[in-house]
């Protein structure tokens, strides 16, 4: 029999099972006769099927009731859906995991070796690596192997935190380990695919909690890359063009990092002159924008009937991305005199006179009276209000640079302009149209580039509690002629590089609370935009690999005070001068100094501490008291006498 996956399912009350997948088709429900019989779980006689098709395999749903879903997509009835290598399939309250490259289930091992690993009172645990990679919309794994130390059957429970709880799956586990036996675990790792969720690193963090021995917990972090992904969605309003109308080109980021467009549009038969106010556009993630543009015929026909011309606007992405989106648009032209103008033609011999009439007659000189804007100067992205005051206009035409943005009606006094496509100083035209005669007013605008802040991070979200550590923060920042940095107390720069619009900046000390990193720009014309970076600042950890004795100071001549236990964690407060003492302290808050070599400390070297410094002196010795001598009479024969000497017990 051919091994093509295995199917992982967990029940709401923290079980789970493994099922090896060699058949050509399997099926699932509560009836006997199903190769997997699941009888509660709220599944019918025959719930779904999933199918072997050469390499691929499918997964089909038998019954619309409970409700199915594919990695979040809803599964329509009996329409067999392809299975990634990878999927999450989820049935009511039930989860399946389904994983076609891996045919190995989630079963008790023997006892593994006694390497380091984070270790409790009564089991260890494990992760099978500290870093895992993970794009948006797809999946990955992680193994959690939890061994039980002591001789009896065991209870464990295992709580997921750190990501959104959408993120992971499952959330939260119990179950029993056998006395001396290991039990793997496999943990599934899914970030959706949205734009507001940035690349970087998230921590996963890991609580293992023994049950039946005084709630002994272990915490494990692992940290979890989310790759970036690019889509990008773009519209055409309105969607059948009318030649000298303008139109508008709408785009928006759909994926999670900065997106630079290049815009072009070409009619390939040479009948439309195309022309877009804007060919370069950025857009961050989830942003949106808009981009006028105007189709101008260079000829039309006489007679006929009205023609579509069709022509793509191409949106080619920059590096590193290089992919191009095409929106088809279409352009309808009508002749200059229509098939059913033809016809017409006599009754227009009728109106003639009158038509001559109308040509000798000319329309009055429309003239603009005033014309002003609101600002002068704007950053790129803010309106501008456009006020005129104008007599004798049919329609109105507002022009950047010679490209029209806009045709209004005769009646209107005002026009909101939306700078985004703009840069550096533009002349606004104002054209007042008549029939053929006009009038134009220009102003000048200045519009400038604000401060935008496309990259600002730090290599650490979280730091230890008077360890000293280094966090290497970088940023790129456009539109600012001057950048500046906050140190947060306790801290100094140790190394920095700028190079243009990119800076990166290590600095060392030693956190004794959260604190945020600020970045503070100017632009070029005094404003100031602030980004902050909010860093976690948790306790530092060391574990005891045997009993250790707990001092009122850093030597065993203080009064000995407490005890920590093997395997018992407790937090870490500082270190010695000369290095050879730690100051922990236990989970009851009885603090001690204690032998550092006695002890294991969590992803930190204890030679990093804080040096403590503020020690209470060593009690001083008592002195000896002098022996006391005492006369005893000799006896009568001799003349000798004989000192004797007392001293107090020790």
């Amino acid at each position: 029999m051919t091994i093509f996956g295995r199917i992982d399912i967990q029940f709401p009350d923290g079980r789970s099972e493994s099922h090896l997948l060699g058949d050509d088709a399997i099926t699932i429900g509560r009836a006997a006769d199903n190769s997997i019989r699941i009888p509660g779980a709220g599944l019918v006689e025959h719930q779904l099927r999933i199918s072997r098709r050469g390499d691929a395999a499918y997964l089909t749903s038998l019954s619309p009731e409970p409700y199915m879903a594919i990695d979040g997509l809803p599964v329509p009835i009996n329409d067999p859906q392809f299975l990634s290598d990878f999927a999450q399939i989820q049935i009511g309250e039930l989860s399946i995991i389904f994983n076609r490259r891996s045919d190995s289930s989630t079963v008790a091992m023997d006892a593994v070796s006694d390497r380091a690993q984070p270790t409790a009172r009564g089991f260890r645990a494990e992760l099978e690596s500290a870093f895992i990679n993970v794009w948006p919309c797809a999946s990955a794994s992680t193994r959690l192997a939890i061994t039980n130390l002591t001789g009896a059957t065991s209870q464990f429970s295992v709580d997921i935190g750190g990501l959104p709880a959408d993120w992971t799956t499952p959330r939260q586990l119990i179950f029993s380990v056998n006395g001396g036996a290991t039990l793997e675990i496999m943990l599934h790792i899914a970030p959706p695919r949205r734009s507001d969720i940035a690349p970087g690193e998230y921590p996963l963090s890991i609580s293992v909690t023994q049950l039946d021995a005084d709630e002994s917990a272990l915490q494990l972090v692992q940290l979890v890359q989310v790759g970036g992904f690019t889509a990008l969605s773009i519209a055409l309003d309105p969607p059948i063009l009318q030649p000298e109308s303008p139109f508008s080109l709408h785009l928006l980021n759909l994926g999670n990092e900065d997106l630079g467009l290049s815009l072009r549009a070409n009619c390939p038969d040479g009948l439309l002159n195309l022309r877009l106010a804007q060919t370069e556009v950025r857009l961050a993630a989830g942003e949106r924008a808009s981009v006028s543009g105007l189709a101008e015929l260079r000829r039309r026909q006489i007679f006929g009937r009205p023609k579509q011309i069709s022509f793509p606007l191409l949106a080619q992405a920059r590096e590193p991305h290089n992919f191009l989106v095409g929106q088809p648009a279409t352009a309808l032209v009508n002749p200059l005199v229509g098939n059913r103008a033809l016809f017409g033609a006599a009754l227009a011999l009728v109106f003639s006179l009158v038509a001559l009439a109308a040509l000798i007659t000319r329309p009055p000189q429309p003239s603009i009276a005033s014309f002003s804007l609101s600002d002068q100067q704007v950053a790129q992205g803010r309106p501008v209000e456009l006020t005129w005051d104008a007599t004798d206009a049919e329609r109105f035409v507002i022009e950047a640079d010679r490209a029209p943005i806009a045709e209004l009606p005769g009646e209107a006094s005002s026009y909101r302009l939306d700078t985004s496509g703009f840069l550096d100083p533009i002349d606004i035209a104002l054209i007042a149209l008549n029939g053929d005669a006009t009038d134009i007013e220009t102003r000048r605008l200045d519009v400038y580039q604000p401060v935008t802040v496309t990259r600002f991070e730090a290599n650490k979200t979280a730091l230890l509690r008077n360890v000293r550590s280094d966090l290497t923060i970088v940023w790129r920042v456009e539109g600012a002629i001057a950048v500046d940095m906050a140190l947060p107390p306790g801290f100094e720069a140790i190394r920095e590089t700028i190079a243009g619009e990119y800076g990166e900046i290590v600095i060392q000390g030693l956190p004794a609370k959260d604190f945020q990193v600020v970045l503070s720009a100017e632009d070029e014309i005094g404003g100031t935009t602030t980004r902050a970076i909010a860093i976690a600042v948790a306790e530092p950890e060391c574990t005891p690999i045997q009993d250790s004795l707990l001092y009122v100071g850093p030597d065993t001549g203080f009064e000995r005070v407490d005890k920590a236990l093997q395997n018992v964690p407790v937090l870490v407060n500082g270190i010695s001068a000369d290095k050879r003492w730690l100051q922990v302290e236990r989970a009851s808050g009885e603090r001690g100094w204690a032998y550092s070599a006695n002890f294991r400390c969590h992803g930190f070297d204890p030679a990093t501490l804080k040096v403590i410094s503020d020690i209470p002196q060593l009690p001083k010795p008592t002195p000896a008291s002098a022996p006391t001598l005492t006369s005893k009479p000799a006896p009568t024969d001799t003349p000798t006498h004989i000192a004797t000497a007392s001293f107090p017990p020790p």
